[in-house]
């Protein structure tokens, strides 16, 4: 049996047991390398978005308009066509979704003004591109609390503050060299004591396209697993430490390349929008001439090389439609895409099916009465553990101010964030017994949740069921960042592609936007040939 399945027969067990229960020195040198290797990515990254921004502002525009059919409505359609129109432009925009613009972008709206993010949710500082539309937008930003040392680690059956990490070795029973490591000092010999041997240089690699750095290109053919065990650490510490960074489950057979870049965008300070992500979609949709067409699902893309010339086959209120285009921009999610009729070569074929994604999951609670903040005292932050429900992600509007008045009022806290496996044991439970078995957990670290007239309701969204995503979001296994990325990427004659999907920022808005940005410019420079 190979090893990635003893991590995910943990949380199989944790999730029938659960239903059953509830009826030093060289530390310090670590860290302080670890602080140079976070400004040399956290640069990389910023000169990036701005890199691409002066690229796209440096090519002429074509000798006429041209005429650009975008698929799909998210944050890359959104922006891509934002920025055709400004260059003068035609963009005739298909939505497959009734209702719904932003694509993975999205906001639950309850009474009484209150929301929660059911999809992206945090922007890094380093988001360089992301921070430049929500700018253009006028948008207002806030500190997105991720660490709070009064939140909790609910691990192996007992709860303890985040603040009281230091009780977590002898929990998983580490012993020997391990004994009183941490989850971060586990970390740190995982994966930073690796990462210090490589120039500032090498370092900014990690989020490059096509890495030329033997070790980087090492994280891409290794899962996160197998990267661990190479730096001869018992599966407890491994567990430990995954358990208390919301990394447990399946996420273990993902390249080790991929949760090194998620890890890089955590340590950059973050922000949220103020009144919901959902806030910035609009407001680029707003800008625009062309607004999309709703409710318009894609059938069949064509291409016509001899002419110059790209089709989209589409599908609205029972009519089958088709709308042609100078460029066809593809923002599709390749799950998706699998399932259109369309006419790519095979390499561009095997790179679509070939591509792995992850599951996800949120589920937002509408309390009447912030117990979080009234009875623990935690104002942002989240709480990590080892029970199916994940991660559980505290409010940050009242943070800053800790208004006694707020925290007496309702307010809406994310009760479980999940990836993966734990992703799909839940997504196979309907709503409501769904939500029955979060509370329960829940229940485990804020026995309050189920006091009587605390808890309003639970709302839930499961990406995988979702028919316009059918996945989270991209998430690469070993291979494919040397062995698919240059196929991802490339355009069919003239249909191009974008996404988070096809950036190096894979699951966040900045992989979204990078890529429009890119795309825009790739086929203004085709335009000219």
């Amino acid at each position: 049996m190979s090893q990635p399945n003893k991590f995910l027969s943990f949380n199989r067990r944790w999730f029938l047991r659960g239903l059953a229960f509830t009826g030093g020195a060289a530390l310090f040198s670590s860290l302080t390398q670890l602080r140079s290797l976070t400004r040399a990515q956290a640069q990389g990254a910023a000169a990036n978005g701005a890199n691409l921004l002066n690229e796209l502002e440096s090519i002429p525009n074509p000798g006429r308009p041209l005429k650009v059919v975008i698929l799909g409505a998210g944050m890359a359609g959104l922006c891509a066509a934002y920025e055709l129109e400004k260059r003068g432009h035609t963009c005739v925009i298909l939505e497959a979704d009734r209702s719904h613009i932003g694509g993975r972008v999205r906001t639950l709206r309850f009474e009484d003004g209150l929301y929660g993010d059911v999809g992206a949710m945090r922007i890094p500082k380093t988001h360089t591109l992301t921070r430049h539309y929500i700018e253009l937008c006028e948008l207002e930003l806030r500190p997105f609390v991720s660490e709070n040392p009064e939140a909790y680690y609910y691990m192996r059956g007992q709860r303890i503050r985040a603040k009281e990490a230091d009780k977590l070795p002898e929990i998983y029973g580490l012993s020997g060299s391990e004994s009183g490591l941490t989850p971060d000092d586990v970390w740190n010999l995982a994966v930073e004591s690796r990462l210090n041997e490589l120039s500032e240089s090498e370092k900014a690699e990690i989020f490059a396209e096509y890495p030329q750095n033997a070790l980087v290109r090492s994280m891409d053919e290794q899962s996160f697993l197998q990267w661990c065990k190479a730096a001869g650490l018992s599966d407890e510490a491994i567990e430990m430490m995954l358990a208390a960074r919301g990394l447990v489950g399946d996420t273990v057979d993902f390249s080790a390349l991929s949760i090194i870049r998620i890890e890089e965008n955590l340590k950059n300070d973050l922000d949220e929008i103020v009144g919901g992500t959902d806030r910035l979609p609009a407001a680029i949709a707003h800008l625009l001439k062309s607004k999309p067409r709703m409710g318009c699902e894609v059938i069949r893309i064509e291409r016509d090389d001899q002419a110059h010339k790209a089709a989209a086959v589409y599908t609205q209120n029972g009519t089958t439609k088709r709308e042609e285009g100078d460029f066809v921009l593809c923002t599709i999610p390749f799950p998706v895409l699998s399932r259109l009729d369309t006419p790519f070569s095979g390499t561009k074929q095997q790179a679509i099916r070939g591509l792995s994604y992850n599951s996800a999951m949120k589920v937002q609670a509408v309390a009447n009465r912030r117990f979080w903040e009234t009875d623990d005292g935690i104002y942002g932050g989240g709480t990590y553990s080892d029970l199916p429900i994940g991660t559980t992600y505290y409010p940050n509007d009242n943070a800053s101010a800790k208004d006694p008045e707020v925290s007496a009022g309702a307010g809406v806290i994310l009760a479980s964030y999940t990836w993966g496996s734990l992703a799909r044991h839940l997504g196979k439970l309907p709503p409501e017994e769904r939500h029955a078995v979060i509370q329960q957990y829940l229940g485990l670290i804020h026995p309050q949740i189920n006091n009587e007239g605390v808890l309003r309701r639970m709302e839930s969204w499961y990406w995988d069921n979702h028919p316009w995503s059918l996945a989270g979001f991209a998430f690469m296994k070993p291979y494919q960042q040397t062995g698919l990325y240059k196929d991802i990427v490339a355009p069919e004659g003239r249909i191009y592609f974008a996404g988070e999907h096809t950036s190096t920022q894979y699951a966040w808005i900045e992989g979204a936007v990078e890529s429009s940005v890119r795309a825009v410019k790739e086929m203004l420079v085709a335009a000219h040939a």
